[in-house]
């Protein structure tokens, strides 16, 4: 197999309008179809034979059904790394972002939320992001605020800008300033603990302390800790999914389910999105990509 420094520009400009072509229309490309389409100044023939090449060193392959050719994996790899160049956000894109994410500056998920529906709309793709790790996040503020004789709403603010709620059910009924005066025990527990270091010991001296001071809100103090405790694990958000149905090649149902329900396995998703070690984007083509859902397409992913 040819290594990727022994293609010629001729086959490095055949090998680009042919991925271009087929990533636009998902039909396999024919000699007469880039010769009519591309400028390359090369005849039929010629483009034929630097085709048939281009297949013999692994970078096309040929569908049995069509006498055209298609990227193969391999093609594929060095189109990304080698005759993709990197392009910048117009100044009209930029400023569109900013209007897009005016009011969004508070909330991380609110923030998660609307980026990825820019992302969908940018790209025409699907979008999935995975939550700041919260492992790292330091509490800043816990509040208690009752709703109902027996209903009390608990927030849960970190210093990522996550609020976490959750509405509790009492067996009793309790003033609000007895939860004024439980939240302020919890404040002065758990401000300035990050979400990792929040050892059962801790866990253990507020409940402590809880008891003595009521014994009947030890139970909800329990779901509140068990709240705090499910925090740690990262979210995975998905936005436009039916986007797929767009790409032409995925009018095919055999190979739109899989996907469909790569899409849905949070866990894999997950390490996919996790493995990225913070180098700017990547690119996993077909195989490379670990859910066999994903074999017939790329993932790009970035940091943040």
């Amino acid at each position: 197999m040819a290594s990727h420094d022994k293609l010629d520009d001729r086959k490095k400009s055949i090998l680009k309008v042919v991925t271009d072509d087929y990533i636009a229309s998902a039909e396999p490309v024919g000699s007469r179809t880039i010769a009519r389409r591309y400028n390359l100044g090369l005849s039929p023939a010629t483009i034929r034979n630097e085709m048939a090449d281009l297949e013999e060193s692994g970078y096309l392959e040929q569908p049995h059904t069509s006498a055209g050719r298609i990227p193969s994996e391999i093609g594929y790899r060095y189109y990304v790394d080698a005759l993709l160049s990197r392009q910048s956000l117009s100044q009209h894109d930029i400023e569109g972002i900013y209007k897009e994410m005016e009011g969004y500056q508070q909330e991380i998920e609110s923030i998660i939320h609307q980026t990825s529906k820019i992302l969908v709309q940018m790209t025409k793709y699907p979008s999935v992001i995975l939550s700041p790790q919260s492992q790292s996040a330091i509490f800043r503020h816990i509040q208690l605020v009752k709703l109902s004789a027996v209903n009390v709403l608990v927030l849960i603010v970190t210093d990522t800008g996550y609020v976490e709620n959750k509405i509790i059910e009492l067996k009793t009924e309790v003033s609000a300033e007895e939860l004024d005066r439980i939240s302020d025990l919890l404040n002065r527990k758990l401000r300035g603990v990050s979400l990792k270091n929040l050892q059962s010991s801790l866990i253990n001296d507020i409940q402590s302390e809880l008891v003595l001071h009521d014994q009947f809100f030890n139970e909800s103090m329990k779901l509140l800790i068990k709240a705090i405790a499910n925090r740690t694990k990262e979210r995975v958000y998905i936005d436009g999914a039916i986007k797929i149905l767009e790409q032409p090649e995925f009018t095919d149902i055999q190979k739109f389910k899989p996907l469909m329900n790569a899409l849905e396995e949070e866990e894999r998703l997950y390490k996919i999105l996790s493995s990225n070690p913070g180098r700017g984007a990547q690119v996993k083509i077909g195989h490379e990509n670990e859910a066999p859902g994903l074999n017939d397409c790329s993932v790009i992913t970035s940091s943040y």
